[in-house]
């Protein structure tokens, strides 16, 4: 019974995304890559939580620290980069091409009310880590989150 439950919770996990990147593509419909000719990319996300924060995991190996930028606005966080494509003075032809390159946007709706003001976020090693701690009571504010580097 429990793995039926913990399969049934991926399932709707896996749809829950699926509606937000199909709302995010409706909602951004005049910066699509098809419209733009730029590509846009999702990096892989873990979204946890535990009694006392939630945790962001998101693998943006390769980015430098000005490229990043974290947002919260009420309860939704905002995460966006640019991972610059490694150019080579010469021609170069892929026999396979698999890393993703260029701009992208990840939003993550909180589950729950934050304290904003101790949001702390850490990228080392290829991750980008948000820590979030968890509030009674009301959130809404907005603002800038500041990265640190290891």
């Amino acid at each position: 019974m429990n793995d039926i439950k913990k399969d049934i919770l991926k399932d709707v996990r896996r749809i829950q995304e699926e509606m937000d990147l199909l709302f995010d593509h409706f909602y951004k419909l005049k910066h699509s890559p098809v419209l733009t000719s730029r590509r846009v990319w999702r990096p892989p996300t873990d979204v946890y939580e535990t009694d006392e924060k939630i945790v962001i995991r998101m693998e943006i190996a390769g980015m430098k620290h000005p490229d990043l930028k974290v947002t919260v606005s009420g309860s939704v966080l905002v995460i966006r980069g640019e991972r610059a494509e490694q150019t080579s003075a010469n021609r170069t032809i892929y026999q396979n091409m698999e890393i993703n390159y260029g701009p992208f946007e990840r939003n993550i709706r909180l589950p729950g009310p934050i304290d904003g003001d101790n949001i702390k976020a850490e990228y080392k090693d290829g991750f980008l880590e948000i820590n979030i701690p968890k509030i009674q009571g009301e959130g809404g504010e907005s603002k800038e989150i500041e990265i640190g580097v290891e």
